[in-house]
């Protein structure tokens, strides 16, 4: 299987009706109701469930059927001390310079 571009490959429910976009707050394991709720959530809480989505997609696909052009890695360091772990995403494009667009797979 070759790599996979489609919204709906990497998060489930993902819909678009030309002007917006909608994605089922069950697409996200780590994002609760209330944690996703426009007046009283919070939005570290959404971006970690977010970037721990793709996270999860990327990691669990086969090496070979990931992007090229697109890379995500995650480190994490439990510190015993305090109890806290720090999770660290960073997310790495390959942009075509003339168009700021990420490049093609080839």
């Amino acid at each position: 299987m070759a790599f996979e571009a489609t919204p709906t490959e990497w998060i489930p429910g993902w819909s678009e009706d030309g002007t917006d976009i909608s994605v089922p707050i069950a697409s996200f394991p780590e994002l609760s109701v209330a944690e996703a709720d426009g007046t009283d959530g919070d939005i570290r809480k959404i971006m970690f469930a977010i970037c721990d989505k793709l996270w999860d997609v990327w990691n669990s696909t086969v090496e070979a059927d990931r992007p090229g052009k697109m890379i995500i890695t995650k480190s994490s360091s439990p510190n015993v001390s305090t109890g806290v772990t720090p999770h660290s995403y960073t997310f790495t494009f390959h942009n075509v310079i003339t168009a700021q667009d990420v490049a093609d797979e080839d």
